[in-house]
């Protein structure tokens, strides 16, 4: 009995074994990423938006992509809308025509898309906000007028 659990958990682990597939090589990031990312982590967002900037010309897709991706933060970050709109629009146009089928990608555009509408979200938010604040500034200042012609004319009654 034991002996036949052994043969059965050695065929298991044998046939487990051999349905895994092999781990693929992972692919070396091109230089000019690696820099761009260095350049972020160091919050020197000029030297990375030029390193982003050559990576774009690499002719690898994927490296494109992953540029492009890197300006859109680059611009959230400055707080260019519409630079960042227009490098996630060009991000999602280039993934349409080739899609590279990294999912990593897919899941950072997502992200830069919700990010960029959490953004523009904000920002109406902040505008409204403002409007609204000029608004009952001058409603205030109204206010405050009436008070004072009203006192005036209560002050030419008495006399």
């Amino acid at each position: 009995m034991p002996l036949r659990l052994s043969c059965l958990t050695l065929l298991c682990t044998f046939v487990i074994s051999a349905c895994q597939t092999p781990p693929t090589p992972r692919t070396p990031e091109p230089i000019e990423i690696q820099t761009a990312l260095q350049h972020l982590e160091n919050k020197q967002y000029q030297a990375a938006a030029t390193s982003f900037q050559a990576a774009l010309n690499t002719g690898s897709e994927r490296v494109s992509q992953q540029a492009l991706a890197g300006l859109c933060l680059l611009h959230l970050q400055n707080q260019d809308i519409a630079a960042a709109t227009s490098s996630l629009d060009e991000l999602y146009q280039r993934a349409l025509r080739k899609p590279q089928g990294d999912n990593s990608l897919q899941m950072l555009r997502i992200s830069l898309q919700l990010n960029l509408e959490n953004t523009l979200r904000l920002n109406l938010e902040s505008q409204s906000r403002q409007a609204a604040e000029a608004k009952q500034q001058q409603l205030h200042n109204e206010t405050l007028a009436l008070q004072r012609a009203l006192a005036k004319l209560r002050q030419l009654s008495l006399q």
